[in-house]
């Protein structure tokens, strides 16, 4: 089998498990990353806490949401990727099979 055919499913493989991992909401460590490097440090007097630790404390039904429309906007790039990449797939399957011929 063609390499760029075994390079291409392995991706595609890579990125089902990602998306499983969303659908999952197993990616609350990426989620916390992200809130606290778009909104800073919070900081109370002479203290200082993550967005994230803070959203989590004060109010986890809206860090709960948040994080369900963070994996929701990655799941739909994915989905776009996974389409590009299984399209790409199909492509090259069908020209070995011509070259076979």
């Amino acid at each position: 089998m063609n390499d760029d055919i075994i390079l291409l499913q392995d991706e595609i493989n890579e990125l089902e498990e990602k998306k499983k991992e969303l659908e999952n909401g197993d990616n609350k460590d990426e989620y916390d990353n992200y809130l606290d490097e778009v909104c800073g440090e919070i900081k109370i007097g002479t203290l200082s806490y993550s967005p994230s630790q803070v959203l989590k404390a004060v109010d986890e039904i809206a860090y709960n949401c948040g994080l369900n429309e963070y994996n929701d906007e990655k799941i739909t790039e994915l989905n776009d990727e996974l389409e590009e990449k299984q399209d790409e797939l199909k492509q090259l399957l069908e020209e070995e099979k011509e070259i076979k011929k």
